[in-house]
């Protein structure tokens, strides 16, 4: 469950700027928030939307939580040789020399003093340029109350980290202080190296906050999730039809190919006949996906999933990933989720995240340009984020609530459409000059 992210100094991102999921005051559709049950920690929200025009610097926000993800799951095996993936603002010399700064905090499941596993608040951070981590730091809530698990600042004059750890964080602390180098993060090196203590809170930033940046994703999750069980089958197929597919099974065959004919031709025949062996292999194991449908008469028509329309297609690639994040609780990531998916499809799979059904609390964080979103009944006024750029080509990021929107007598989309809520392009006319006509 995440709390909040922040992020300075990266790409278009000059100053400090923070997407918050805690709930605002307010008790409108209560059904979009929830009790983390953590000791310390306020009510959360369950989805989270960022409008913004193009080049805004949206995008970079998925990217810089992206890339602290990569750092974290890449550090304890990167090469010494390799820089650290991260890039700082470009557009100001002095920031372009300085390191950039993630922090995230978030709730999970950890074991507390008397051994009970129980939600907890935790806080983590770093600040690393492309060549060595200056700072890092970890803290959990488990009765409320801050512990301080380990702080490590890069001492310039000793050339060497000056360190602060808890009683509180167990195990072999000063052999994996000796084993982490300037560019890697203590948090991996410590779980690599058997901190189970540690575990779940790496675990959490690096398997439990899936982000999409594409237009399109495997369907590997939804197929095997129709190979698992039927009753899984059925689970996925009925969200397929809950958004509008009317579709009454799906089913996996083998393609129909002439090996016969197969164009290898000038080669050996023994080597000819392993290569359409491994071919052949290859085929079996990768099933073709078929859409089953009744027509008028009630009979089975086949459909091949690569012949459905963009739309069906990206939303069976979604269906998978989609219920495995209900299921886990685990916060889902997506730039542009309007891609391809009609605005109606949009607002479908934000009322799912947001509604009761979704039990564990699993939360949707999107950025996307479709408006309809912003229409009454979806989302409570602190779930909406907007994002522009300065004069200076930075990015601000800032939420509905700056405006303090009356609750029933605003419309939202109407008054970002009219530029209210800035975030918009802001267009000039366009004029050709005259020998731009000349022959």
């Amino acid at each position: 469950m995440l709390i909040q992210f922040s992020v300075e100094n990266y790409r278009s991102i000059k100053e400090e700027q923070i997407l918050s999921l805690v709930r605002a005051s307010g008790a409108e559709m209560e059904s979009n928030f929830f009790e983390s049950n953590s000791p310390n920690t306020p009510a959360l929200l369950k989805s989270a939307v960022i409008y913004g025009a193009n080049a805004s610097g949206k995008s970079n926000l998925i990217k810089a939580l992206g890339s602290m993800i990569d750092i974290v799951s890449n550090s304890f095996n990167k090469n010494p040789k390799r820089h650290i993936a991260t890039e700082p603002f470009i557009f100001d010399v002095v920031c372009e020399n300085q390191p950039t700064t993630y922090d995230i905090s978030f709730v999970v499941e950890l074991m507390n003093d008397e051994g009970e596993i129980k939600p907890t608040r935790v806080d983590y951070g770093f600040v690393t340029d492309k060549t060595k981590i200056y700072e890092e730091w970890l803290s959990v809530y488990p009765k409320g109350r801050e512990q301080n698990w380990f702080h490590r600042e890069y001492n310039f004059e000793k050339s060497e980290y000056d360190w602060k750890t808890s009683p509180s964080l167990k195990g072999e602390k000063e052999s994996w202080k000796k084993q982490t180098r300037n560019d890697q993060l203590f948090l991996s090196s410590a779980v690599h190296l058997n901190s189970e203590q540690m575990k779940p809170i790496y675990e959490s930033i690096t398997g439990r906050m899936p982000i999409v940046r594409t237009d399109r994703i495997s369907n590997k999750m939804s197929r095997k999730i129709c190979k698992k069980s039927k009753d899984d089958k059925l689970i996925l197929l009925s969200l397929l039809q809950s958004a509008g597919i009317e579709i009454d099974d799906i089913i996996f065959e083998k393609p129909n190919i002439d090996f016969d004919n197969f164009p290898i031709k000038n080669i050996p025949d023994e080597v000819r006949k392993d290569i359409l062996e491994e071919i052949e292999k290859d085929i079996i194991s990768n099933l073709e996906t078929i859409f089953i449908y009744k027509d008028s008469l009630g009979n089975h028509q086949k459909i091949n999933l690569r012949d459905e329309s963009d739309g069906t297609q990206k939303l069976f690639e979604f269906a998978g990933l989609i219920l495995a994040v209900l299921n886990n609780g685990d916060t889902l990531i997506i730039d542009e989720l309007n891609k391809s998916l009609h605005p109606d499809l949009v607002r479908f799979l934000v009322k799912l995240f947001n509604s009761k059904l979704n039990r564990k609390n699993a939360q949707l964080i999107f950025t996307t340009h479709e408006t309809s979103v912003l229409r009454k009944d979806l989302l409570r006024r602190d779930q909406i984020w907007f994002c522009e750029k300065d004069s200076n080509r930075a990015t601000n990021l800032y939420p509905l609530t700056d405006f303090k929107p009356h609750i029933s007598r605003e419309d939202i989309e109407e008054y970002y459409l009219n530029g209210r809520y800035g975030a918009k392009p802001i267009l000039q006319d366009f004029i050709l000059p005259e020998h731009f006509w000349k022959e």
